[in-house]
Parts: structure tokens; sequence; C-alpha cells
């Protein structure tokens, strides 16, 4: 009896079952109402997916749900990306027509902290994806950045040494970086980009001109976000790696494990891992090895339909050894460190309705640096001829014709009609040394961010929120403070994206920033542009324009603000300013065959922060760094190239023109004086790639130039004849050569090989830091999958 009830009720069960699923139709079509085959359609309850199909050869699709309220979303590349809601209490039919987009298009969230369509982006944006990255070769984030038109990065030795980043002429400390939503600077906006690896990365997106409208204090020059590999709900387990190695000793490799179950659950755990022994052994008297490790992982959950909860974090510990001038000053024992950061997330998104979402989540950040030196190393004078004029400006300032040993400098100090015209004999009168010393620091930053957004009027997105951050160093005393050092902020923002037929584009926004120690500040920005010429498949396939202005500012650092050992700080420092403007045209051809895209740059920098010797130098109590009037940055980018290949061969290219200059009314160093370029700052630099793939095989090749610029060897030299004090300060442009290749060898295998300065230039990447030579690297990358 029992068991016949229990069959009744099952069957019962299951009819009713089969009675509440109702099937969704339609039909999806371009604007001209040619069907779409191929054409994604996916059903989502709130965050959750709960259905896709596949539009057949007449573009139709069909779903059957149970009944309720779903949000569609159809994809299909080269088309914009199309959304309805539907109640499904009944067999419903829901038809899309989607119209032209940019090829490549892809989905962005750094320039407007809220997910957007690349093609309605009107900041200077660039995205560089997993393949991207793989045909380069990189070997860290610096390797992948360093290809963005307008940003160059300056690197003070071998792989693992400190990589500088100036975007639009801007300092290296102004451009705010992310890791999965991490902000991972240093206090003040220092960051390292050489000591992220490049095979954690799956994706990085760089916004180009002041961002501090959202992201705050720090990205008055860029912001730059990388994400980290992750899995997907759908994603069966998969183990993924690369392994390679190459000249001086050099290895690196990666494993991870990803995947997704149910539709509600992703997950990545991976590792790591490079060496070298560097390719100066032969110029130093101890091991120059470098080596970095890192894990990170990520697990993210769907909560019912409407809740996305995700924790992640990462951590890595490099250890190497920097040395000195090498160029100039050949046996510098080094100064040996270990830094160690340490990054951790949790955040919830939530879909409310179909018109309101809104996330919150807290970060922590941790940097440990330790950097000893252990011998006071002393070298001999350094002996040089020079030409152009000590005391002028760049590009008539002293540069260097060659090195000299000794004898050969007594010999023409005797006979200095041998030298060439406009040449000098120039020395260091009391040699070169430095001094043992010991530094650490430990930088942690909190964070806690909350952000609602409204979608009305179809596709107008309001975003409002609120984040808050401390920043301290335990490690370090200041007896103004009571303590270590402190600083809290609190910011409220606000910013409307505005849409207009699909067509044209704008986006409003201002953020104000309430600090401990620096008081209030508003950063405001706007940003317009969209298409006179609409998407189509003609010989002029579109034409973008897009304009931006915005202002933002940049804290000094701990110790700019409070000193150290070294130097006498200043606790009267203002925040650095920054109003940035670029203006643009972007054109597709041949049905978006070819894209060129021309932008101008204008910025302006105020009360920069400027170091000046006091006589004491870090004992008499006279502030080392003061607030000057700042300088200014004007340029022009120019990209083109191939977004669909034409026979396998795909081709792009950039330039980009920096003019910048010091408009201080102090002048605080020969470096730093009104009217002298900044320092490390290309006026002129570009690059260039060509892949050509055939089956299963592609090859790779990639040049950069850097032009000249004005920077300083710091070597203390002294014209021989008059004893006048001169600095080399012109470093000489270079151009680098890079060619690789890779082939598929099964689904789960691909080797590839490269070779790194083709050419092998000799060349200062920094004055007196000699860059890389010729190295040649073979490797494979792997999927292993159920």
């Amino acid at each position: 009896m029992i068991s016949r009830t229990f069959s009744a009720l099952v069957l019962f069960l299951s009819l009713a079952a089969v009675g509440s699923a109702q099937t969704i139709s339609g039909t999806v079509s371009d604007t001209t109402g040619a069907v779409l085959p191929s054409a994604t359609v996916e059903a989502s309850l709130g965050e959750r997916p709960v259905g896709i199909a596949t539009t057949d050869a007449n573009g139709r699709y069909q779903l059957t749900l149970e009944g309720g309220s779903y949000h569609l979303t159809v994809r299909l590349g080269g088309f914009t990306q199309g959304t309805a809601d539907v109640d499904v209490s009944a067999a419903a039919t829901q038809d899309f027509q989607l119209g032209l987009a940019p090829l490549n298009d892809t989905v962005v969230v750094t320039a407007s902290r809220t997910a957007q369509s690349q093609q309605s982006v009107t900041e200077s944006l660039s995205v560089f994806s997993k393949d991207d990255i793989e045909r380069l070769g990189a070997a860290s984030l610096a390797d992948i950045v360093r290809f963005t038109p307008g940003l160059s990065i300056e690197t003070t030795g071998r792989e693992g040494e400190f990589s500088s980043l100036f975007s639009r002429g801007g300092e290296s400390d102004y451009n705010q970086v992310l890791i999965d939503g991490v902000q991972v600077n240093t206090s003040g906006g220092s960051f390292d980009f050489s000591r992220v690896s490049a095979a954690e990365v799956e994706r990085v997106e760089v916004v180009r001109g002041a961002q501090s409208a959202l992201y705050g204090s720090d990205a008055i020059g860029s912001v730059i976000q990388i994400f980290t590999k992750r899995g997907t709900p759908t994603g069966a387990p998969a183990v993924q790696g690369s392994i390679e190695g190459g000249s001086f000793n050099s290895a690196r490799g990666d494993a991870r494990v990803l995947g997704g179950a149910r539709n509600r659950l992703n997950y990545q755990f991976g590792s790591a891992f490079r060496r070298t022994d560097g390719a100066f052994e032969d110029q130093l008297p101890e091991n120059d090895e470098f080596r970095q490790g890192s894990v990170d992982g990520g697990l993210g959950v769907i909560v019912g339909n409407q809740t996305r909860l995700r924790v992640g974090g990462r951590y890595s510990d490099a250890e190497g050894r920097s040395v000195g001038q090498i160029g100039f000053t050949p046996g510098d024992t080094g100064t040996g460190y270990d830094t160690n950061d340490y990054s951790y997330y949790l955040t919830m998104d939530q879909t409310l309705r179909n018109w309101f979402t809104h996330s919150a989540g807290i970060t922590y950040f941790r940097n440990d640096w330790v950097s000893v030196d252990k011998t006071g190393d002393s070298f001999p004078s350094v002996y040089a001829v020079l030409s152009g004029t000590p005391g002028a400006l760049f590009p008539d300032s002293p540069r260097l014709v060659r090195l000299l040993d000794q004898a050969t400098f007594t010999s023409l100090s005797a006979n200095t009609f041998d030298l060439g015209a406009g040449e000098f004999l120039a020395a260091t009168p009391f040699g070169v040394f430095d001094f043992p010393f010991l530094f650490e620091s430990e930088h942690r930053r909190y964070s806690a961010q909350y952000q609602a957004n409204v979608t009305w009027a179809g596709d107008q997105v309001l975003s409002a929120g609120y984040e808050f951050e401390r920043e301290e160093d335990p490690l370090r005393e200041n007896a103004t403070l009571g303590g270590g050092f402190e600083i809290e902020n609190n910011a409220f923002f606000v910013q409307q994206r505005l849409a207009l037929a699909g067509q044209w584009y704008a986006t409003v926004g201002v953020r104000m920033d309430d600090n401990s120690r620096f008081g209030t500040e508003a950063s405001p920005k706007l940003s317009a542009g969209g298409y006179p010429v609409p998407i189509n498949d003609g010989a002029v396939s579109s034409v973008k324009l897009f304009g931006n202005v915005g202002s933002g500012i940049k804290n000094p650092t701990f110790s700019e603000l409070f000193g150290s050992d070294f130097v006498n700080g200043n606790p009267d420092l203002r925040p650095e300013r920054a109003t940035t403007i670029d203006a643009g045209v972007e054109l597709t051809f041949n049905a978006q065959q070819w894209l060129g895209r021309v932008t101008y740059f204008d910025n302006d920098y105020e009360d920069q922060v400027a170091f000046q010797f006091s006589q004491g130098f870090g004992g008499d109590g006279i502030p080392d760094y003061l607030n000057i009037a700042g300088s200014q940055a004007r340029g022009v980018e120019i990209e083109g190239g191939l977004q669909r290949p034409i026979g396998g061969l795909t081709v792009t290219g950039s330039y980009a023109y920096t003019d910048t200059e010091v408009v201080a009314t102090v002048n605080t160093s020969q470096q730093f004086r009104a009217g002298q370029p900044l320092l490390r700052r290309p006026k002129h630099s570009g690059n260039a790639q060509a892949t050509f793939t055939q089956g299963d095989a592609s090859l790779h090749l990639n040049v950069r130039f850097v032009g000249d610029r004005h920077d300083s060897s710091f070597l203390g030299l002294s014209r021989v004849s008059d004893g006048t004090p001169v600095d080399i300060t012109v470093n000489p442009g270079y151009t680098l050569v890079g060619a690789g290749g890779q082939y598929r060898v099964s689904p789960e295998f691909t080797a590839f090989a490269r070779i790194e300065n083709l050419t092998d230039e000799k060349y200062f990447s920094a004055l007196g830091y000699p860059g890389m030579p010729r190295a040649f690297v073979v490797g494979g990358r792997f999927t292993l999958s159920r």
C-alpha cells in the first residue's frame, strides 16, 4: 500500500514538473533581416545561468525552462550583444536583432568600474589578452604593458630588477595597479612592474589619463588592472601550465588546476616559478641569481539565483641582488633584497532586480621589503670622453662618447688634440663608492568598498559607491605620529554612463576623498564620444570620435612625509595634482579589416614633489622634499594595423611622441629645472608586431624602439680642464627585435621557441644599467582535461 502510494506521488510530481516546463524560442538576425546561425542564447536567473542554446542554420533557437522570469543574452562575434527580460509563464517567443560591433570587441570593467562593451568605451584603453601575452613571450608584467602606446618602461638591469612605468610623461608613481581588484601599489603609488610573473596573468586592461574620479590617489597617469586565471561554472576540471628554459640558466614554469561545477561553482589554484643566473655574471664579483615563486587562487560560488560570492588571494616571494651602474663601474657586490607580497579579497555581487545590482568587497595588501648591502664598495675613478655643453638643457647636455682606462686617460690628458671636435675629458675626482646599509619596510593596506548600479531608460547606468582605506607601515616610527605610519581615507563617488541610440556615449563622474592627513579633495572627470559613421561593411566601415578631461591627486609617500635614516621628510607636503586631456579619432576600413587610431594628449602636473639635497643630508632637520610648480607633457599616439588576417598575416604597430618640460620655479637639481625634459621619458617610441599563422603553426616578430632620453649617471664627474661639475645626461636610443614561433603538437600540448634581442643590441635601459643581451628560450604549454 505504501509502495503504491509513493509511486503515485512520484508520478504526480513528475507530471507536475513536466507540466511546469515551458519553451521559449525565436530568431536571431542582423539589422538587414538576414538570419544569424551559431549565435549563443543564454538564460539566467539573477547571477546564475540556467540554460543555453545555439541558433541553427535558420537563425532559430529554443530553450526549455521552468516557469518564471529570465534574462536572455545573445552573443555572436562581430555583433553587438542582445538582451531581453522574458516572463515564461507559457510558451513564449523572443526575437533578437543584432547590430554590427567592432572586430575583437570584448567586455571591459576598468574604464567605468562596471562591465561594458569596449565599443562604448571612450577612454584611451588598451587590452592584452591571453593570446597576446603568449605571443610576446613575456616573462613579467613589464614585458606586457611596455607595448602600450604612450607608456615607457625603464628597468635597472636584468630580469627581476626594478621596472618603472611612465605613462604619457607622468611620474612612475602616477599609475594605480590592481590585481583582481586589489590595489598593489606601495605608499605613494610606487610599483615594481617586474615583480608580477606573466605566467599568473590571463588579461590586462590599461586605461590612460587621470582616473582619480573612480580610483582616487595614485591614478593620475593610468590605471592598470591585472586579471589572473580563473575557471568557469560550466568548465570541466583541467590542469594547465607551461615550462620553459633558456640562456643564462633561466627557467620559468607554472601549473594550475581550474574548473567549475553545476553552473554554481568555479575555482582556480596555481603556482608559478622563475629564476635566472643573470646576464652579467662576468661583470660582478658575486652571484647575480634572481628567483621568484608565487601562488594564487580563487573560488567563486553562486548562492541562490541573485548572489555571486568570490574569495581569492595571491602570495609572491622574490629574492635577488640589485647591482649598480655596472655599465660605468663593473664589480659592484650589489644590494641583496627579499620582497614578499600578500593580497586577499572577498567580494559579493548581487542582482536584486533587472535594473538594480550592487557589490561589496574587502581587500588586503601587504608588501614586506628587506634590502641590505653588507659591503661598502669602492671603485676606481671613472674616466670618460664626453661631448655636449655642461649645464645645457637636453639634448645639448653632455653625452658619453666612450669610457677610458687610466692609461688612455693619462695619454689623452697630455695630448687633448687627439679629442674630436666638441669633445672633452671628464673624471670622478674621488672615485665611486657606496655604503653598507639595511632598510626594511612593511606596507599594509586595508580596504572596503561598496557600489550600487541602477540601469534606467534602457541602457543608462548610474553608479554610486563608498570606499574606505587605511595604509600603514608599522616597522617605521615617527615621533610626530606617536608610533607607526598610518593614514586613513574615506571616499564617495558617483558616475553616470549615458548612451544615445547605441551610437553616442558619455560618462561623467566625481569622487570626494576625505583624507586623515590631506583633508578633502574632489576629482571630476568627463568622457564622451561616439560614431558619426556607424559600424558597417563599407570601405570606410566606422568613424569613432572620443575625448576625455579629468583631474586627480597623488599623495606623497611615507618617506617623503616623514623621512628615513638617509633623508629628512617634510610633513607639510601637499598632494600632487594632475589635469589630463585627450581627444582622438578611430577609423576602420574595408569591413573593419584595417584599423587606425590617433590620440592627442595634454597633461599638466602641479605641486610635484621634488628632492633637493640639504646641507646636512639626513641629519640637519631641513626637509629634503618640497612641492614645486610642476611640469607638463603633450604628445600624440598613433596606432594601426590589421584586425583580420590577410593570407594568415596580421600586422599591428604604434608610435608615440611625448614632449615633456619642467615648469618649476625652483631648480632642485640640474636634472629638474625649468625647461628641462623629465627624466627617462623618450620623446619618440613605438613598436610593430607581425604574426603569420598557417594551420597549427605560427611565427611572430616584434620590433620596439625607444628614442634618446634625458637621464642622469649620478657619477659626480668633473670636466678635467677646469673642474666644472658635469653629468652624463643623454641616454641614446635603441631598437630591439624579438622573434618566435609555436606549433600545436596536439590539443593538449603546444611547443614554442623564441629569440629575444635578436640583433644583440647594446644599450642602456636606464643610464649605466646594461640592457639584456641576446637570449634563446624553448618550452611548451599543456592542458590536461577530463
